[in-house]
């Protein structure tokens, strides 16, 4: 459910990619250092896009740059940017993981899931002592979602908002300023995140017959929905105080999270 909130990096001048890397590596760099080359696997560009929000809103510059050569692209130098941010990130994108992996185990009883979820599990404990609101939230929200999967809940809007839920907590860290409207945003980014992970995946669920909300919605209402759904997110968005990074991120909520959409449509299309 997550990898959805990336940059159409086509649309993107060489600075911003720049930028867009050497966030995005920072990130590897920080999941590797606290939580080991396990955690490195984590990485998703979703909490990449948190990093860069949070630093526009109270003007956090990158504090540390790092020159260095990554192993899946040994032949050129990269940078790792790195902020107070970065950690934060780096901690809810392995209880994320842990805990979308522990849920991949019991829906589908994925052993390999279980494998990863049992070696990324070392460290839930100290951030469930850390962030006890959010491991929360996570729990709650994805065990409610289960319930709803299993009843085969009809209407798309309840697990759209239990996911909402879940994304809500994840952007707000503790005592931050704008806590409420970081909220709001992170609730109706999740909300699109949740459908679209399902228009995306509607085919296969058929053929594999797995739950989706989305298959009683006729398939050409379904962009309709989403539209309207990311127009209240960039909504939200735009009340937001960005101080810098705002094209880069305008790009990912405008044109990236869109880029695997049209790929399932045009294959619908063709077949």
């Amino acid at each position: 459910m997550f990898g959805y909130v990336v940059a159409n990096v086509d649309k993107l001048d060489e600075q911003a990619k720049e930028r867009y890397r050497s966030v995005y590596c920072g990130l590897c760099h920080a999941l590797r250092r606290q939580h080991g080359q396990l955690g490195r696997l984590t990485l998703t560009y979703d909490m990449t896009f948190l990093i860069l929000l949070l630093s526009a809103l109270d003007k956090t510059e990158i504090s540390t740059l790092k020159s260095f050569r990554c192993p899946m692209h040994p032949l050129q130098k990269r940078e790792a940017f790195t902020n107070r941010h970065t950690q934060y990130a780096a901690d809810m994108n392995v209880m994320l993981a842990y805990y979308q992996r522990m849920d991949d185990w019991e829906d589908e009883g994925k052993r390999s899931a279980l494998l990863q979820a049992h070696s990324l599990g070392k460290h839930i404990e100290q951030l469930k002592e850390r962030y006890p609101r959010q491991a929360q939230a996570i729990t709650d929200e994805l065990a409610l979602l289960h319930e709803m999967e299993q009843a085969g809940e009809p209407m798309p809007d309840l697990p759209a908002a239990a996911f909402g839920r879940l994304l809500g907590a994840i952007f707000t860290p503790d005592g931050h300023a704008l806590s409420d409207q970081l909220y709001d945003f992170g609730e109706k980014l999740g909300r699109f995140i949740y459908l679209m992970d399902a228009a995306v995946d509607l085919k296969k669920d058929i053929q594999q017959e797995k739950y989706n909300p989305l298959v009683s919605i006729p398939t050409q209402r379904h962009y309709d929905i989403l539209q309207l759904l990311m127009a209240d997110c960039a909504q939200t968005f735009e009340t937001l105080p960005i101080h810098q990074d705002k094209a880069l991120m305008e790009n990912i909520l405008y044109s990236g999270v869109w880029s695997r959409y049209p790929v399932r449509r045009e294959g619908e299309q063709s077949s």
